[in-house]
């Protein structure tokens, strides 16, 4: 009796430490989402000057921003989404994967453009990469172009750039995807164009409603769907006015 009351006490140790460190986890992970949160929206707060939703128009501190970060090549704004992010394009994929504009750790990384991208925005297919974060920032809400009506909604990107330009794109597909399975979604050095876009059609969620003929480039936005390893969220949207 005296070894199984022992036994009973020693188990509701280990199941209230068990509890303790869920709780400490919880609490860590919460702060870091806040952390996260706080630094994307002063990085915003920073560098937009004006903005006009409903128009799309962002006026971006261009000066300051690349004195911050030389790096950073473009901001990246989706009306009714909360992305709104700068952009950048390091030496390998690597490189902004965990890291921000001030280029020290952050789980969160940044938006970063392909390293293979040789004419980003340009190349006839754009590879821009982002975190899924369950705060919801970063790339996490491109989960919602599974949806018709919400693509049908929102279906306007917008990338700046810091000479004045601005590009406007329209998404017309949405994909789950194996990664390994499905490299070609990520090939920056598009040969075959109708070949590409066959495959952006291919078990597409989405309506593909733009006449082959009228694109000029894709932008292919990528982030993980975190459920498993090498699955990804992939949308691409096309060039309407290059």
């Amino acid at each position: 009796m005296k070894t199984k009351k022992i036994l009973r006490y020693f188990v509701i140790i280990i199941l209230l430490a068990v509890f303790a460190y869920s709780l400490y986890n919880a609490a860590a992970l919460a702060k870091d989402f806040n952390d996260m949160n706080r630094e994307l929206k002063q990085v915003q707060a920073e560098f937009i000057v004006d903005e006009d939703v409903s128009e799309g128009g962002l006026e971006i501190k261009w000066t300051e921003l690349l004195e911050k970060n030389s790096d950073v090549i473009a901001w990246i704004d989706i009306p009714g989404t909360n992305i709104s992010y700068p952009v950048v394009q390091g030496k390998d994929n690597d490189e902004y994967l965990r890291r921000n504009l001030d280029k020290v750790y952050s789980k969160k990384g940044s938006i970063f453009v392909d390293a293979t991208n040789l004419n980003p925005f340009y190349d006839y297919n754009t590879v821009v990469y982002g975190h899924n974060l369950m705060n919801s920032s970063m790339f996490s809400e491109l989960k919602k172009y599974s949806k018709q009506a919400f693509a049908d909604e929102n279906n306007i990107v917008y990338v700046y750039f810091p000479d004045g330009s601005v590009f406007e794109y329209k998404v017309v597909s949405f994909h789950k995807i194996d990664a390994v399975n499905n490299d070609a979604f990520y090939n920056t050095g598009i040969m075959d164009k109708n070949g590409f876009l066959s495959l952006v059609k291919q078990n597409n969620y989405l309506k593909f409603d733009v006449e082959e003929a009228d694109i000029s480039s894709i932008l292919t936005l990528s982030t993980c769907t975190n459920y498993n390893k090498n699955e990804r969220y992939i949308i691409h949207a096309v060039l309407l006015n290059q």
